[in-house]
């Protein structure tokens, strides 16, 4: 038997026949009458992409609306002692 780590890939033999495929075949239990099963896959196909584009594009206007300005500056760690001077920030 070949050791598996000295084996090249293109010392692996071709299969002796191509395997043939499978023919699709439709139950023939399931009739017209079992089309509701499907139902709510459907529906979750169709309301699912519906409900996240909706939501993404609720949270980018929300986004977009929000004033900035208006609100209070952030709480740093150097604000909680106030009597000290906070020090200057240069960029």
């Amino acid at each position: 038997m070949l050791d598996p780590h000295t084996v090249i890939a293109t010392d692996i033999p071709p299969p002796a026949s191509k395997p043939e495929r499978a023919r699709v075949e439709i139950d023939p239990d399931l009739t017209r009458h079992d089309v509701w099963l499907f139902v709510p896959l459907i529906a979750a196909a169709v309301a699912l992409p519906l409900i996240a584009a909706g939501t993404l594009g609720f949270s980018a206007w929300h986004l977009a609306r929000q004033d900035l300005a208006s609100k209070a500056p952030p709480v740093t760690f150097a604000s909680r002692w106030p009597e000290h001077e906070m020090p200057v920030v240069t960029r």
